[in-house]
């Protein structure tokens, strides 16, 4: 399992993780709330109202990040305060490597 050895929120925008082998990966709060893999998001009803916030030219925010446990992070996200989906860290690094991470 990938474990970050820091976790950092910038601007409520961007969650930037430096990881035990020093690399480091960042993903927007927009890519992780595209991407939440919570029972809620995979429903029909969920996708929808997640397409909705997506869709508009609002920023989407993180407002709060959790670890939960040794293996994941939990955010709510704003405009929708939506806090339900579990991130792993495996699944962070993975969204973290598919974007274009800005140089550091």
């Amino acid at each position: 399992m990938n474990v970050p050895a820091r976790i950092d929120v910038e601007g409520g925008t961007h969650l930037v993780l430096t990881w035990e082998d020093e690399t480091q990966t960042a993903v927007t709060a927009r890519t992780l709330r595209a991407a939440c893999p919570c029972a809620s998001c995979r429903s029909d009803t969920g996708a929808k109202r997640r397409a909705a916030v997506l869709g508009g030219p609002v920023e989407i925010r993180m407002e709060t990040a959790r670890l939960v446990g040794a293996y994941a992070v939990n955010f709510e996200f704003a405009p929708d305060s939506h806090r339900t989906g579990i991130f792993t860290f495996d699944q962070l690094r993975q969204l973290g490597s598919s974007e274009v991470n800005p140089a550091r």
